[in-house]
């Protein structure tokens, strides 16, 4: 069963299979490591907050080592229905990242 993954303002983004994340029209862009969110090619995106994809809070300094990368799962459809939830200011207090898992992917991460 499929859940929704949502921004910070409460719009539905996508939605987790497992632990692959996929954007609303089911292609696959990362997967959910723990607390960690990372691109399918292993590089680290933020973390899973209340199904969002947020910057990562603070602890130690610089982002989480990438790890190895993963085969692309297939494509999913996606649900039948999305529906939005009302923004929470508590959700507010961390930047959204879901983006970044279509960015290009960083230079400056080390390797595992």
């Amino acid at each position: 069963m499929a859940m929704c993954v949502f921004s910070t303002a409460g719009e539905p983004l996508g939605f987790v299979v497992e632990s692959f994340i996929f954007d609303s029209e089911g292609v696959p862009l990362g997967w959910i490591l723990g607390s960690h969110v990372h691109r399918l090619d292993g590089s680290y995106v933020g973390e899973w907050h209340q199904q969002m994809v947020v910057e990562r809070r603070p602890g130690p300094p610089g982002p989480p080592h990438s790890v190895r990368p993963l085969t692309a799962p297939a494509r999913r459809p996606a649900p039948a229905q999305f529906y939005r939830r009302a923004p929470v200011e508590d959700y507010r207090q961390y930047q959204d990242a879901f983006s970044r898992l279509h960015d290009p992917v960083p230079t400056d991460l080390e390797s595992v």
